[in-house]
């Protein structure tokens, strides 16, 4: 739908609502992830103890309480629907503007078929690459495993790390296509 020069000269919601594929890629993960933490909210197993109202989360507690005992907590708010509507709104802006004029199942099948993998091991293109590929990835698989063995989907400590080696290996693939001048 847009490249990232498109909206060099746009207003703020063409910026917003007509995202460039850098902008619609953030769309698309970050609404992933929300509505993610919203499921794994509603069946109980984002924390141990505390059911989460995610309208008293991002409202820092102006609608309601954030964290709610498990066993006395509603399971779903009118701020829950909120923020699920909010985080889907976000992913299926990034899918609109990813997907542009292919099919929605031609643009899933190139998303999944993505040879990203092959840069785990590619030393010729550079160490960058390779590090950085790692880093992503283990990101991702340290943030999964912890959230899985130890429901702590929303702990600071497991988002710091988790945040810290996603940039650093979003930097360092960034790094790795710079070209140097003599």
């Amino acid at each position: 739908m847009s490249d990232n020069g498109d909206n060099a000269q746009g207003n703020l919601g063409t910026i917003l609502f007509s995202p460039s594929n850098t902008l619609a890629t953030w769309y698309f993960w970050i609404g992933l992830l929300g509505l993610l933490l919203a499921v794994l909210n509603l069946m109980g197993v984002v924390h141990p103890t505390y059911r989460v109202s995610w309208g008293g989360m991002l409202t820092f507690e102006y609608m309601n309480d954030a964290f709610g005992d498990k066993d006395t907590a509603p399971a779903f708010v009118p701020g829950d629907a909120l923020f699920m509507a909010f985080f889907g709104g976000m992913a299926f802006l990034g899918a609109r503007s990813l997907i542009g004029e292919d099919s929605p199942g031609e643009w899933f099948y190139n998303m999944v078929t993505n040879d990203w993998y092959n840069d785990l091991l590619d030393v010729e293109s550079g160490w960058n690459l390779v590090l950085g590929t790692w880093c992503m990835l283990a990101s991702m698989v340290f943030y999964f495993y912890w959230g899985i063995m130890y429901m702590a989907w929303i702990d600071p400590g497991v988002y710091s790390i988790a945040i810290a080696l996603m940039g650093a290996g979003i930097v360092m693939r960034m790094l790795s296509s710079v070209e140097y001048e003599e």
